[in-house]
């Protein structure tokens, strides 16, 4: 079970979606972000390593025969 924080995000409204084969994330925010074109590639960069890293244990390794969790 996820650990309970201080919302780090108020304003924003998250939209999830799991279904057996997608996963989508959208989230409505409160303000304009109004980024560059470098901005907009660090944010998406970081949105991909943080979306990785929270499905990695749904994905077989070299060897293993399934999910971890």
């Amino acid at each position: 079970m996820a650990t309970a924080t201080r919302c780090q995000t108020p304003g924003a409204v998250y939209w999830v979606i799991i279904g057996p084969d997608r996963i989508a994330v959208d989230v409505d925010l409160p303000f304009d972000l109004a980024l560059g074109e470098d901005d907009a590639a660090l944010l998406e960069a970081n949105l991909h390593n943080m979306v990785e890293l929270v499905l990695a244990p749904y994905f077989a390794r070299e060897g293993d025969t399934g999910r971890t969790v």
